[in-house]
C-alpha cells in the first residue's frame, strides 16, 4: 500500500513537473537577454510595422501656442 502511495505522488509529481515545462516551452514570449531581444518562436507570422521618421520635436502647434501667449503676455494684452 506504502509503494502505490509513493509511486502515485511521484508520478503525479512528474506529471506536474512535465506540465509546467511544456507550458514553459510553448508560451512563446520575447526574452531579453545580454542586450538582445530575442523573438518569440512565431515571429515569422507577425506582420511587419511600419512608422514613417516624424518630425523632431513632435508638438509643433504646442510650441506656437506659446510663443503666441509669451508675446501677448509681454505685449500686455
Amino acid at each position: 500500500m506504502k509503494l502505490v502511495k509513493k509511486l502515485t505522488r511521484m508520478g503525479t509529481s512528474a506529471l506536474l513537473a512535465l506540465f509546467v515545462l511544456v507550458s514553459l516551452g510553448l508560451s512563446g514570449c520575447a526574452v531579453y537577454t545580454q542586450g538582445m531581444t530575442l523573438p518569440n518562436p512565431w515571429y515569422h507570422n507577425n506582420i511587419p510595422q511600419y512608422h514613417p521618421r516624424g518630425t523632431e520635436f513632435p508638438f509643433p502647434n504646442e510650441a506656437a501656442n506659446l510663443q503666441e501667449a509669451e508675446q501677448s503676455i509681454q505685449r500686455g494684452n
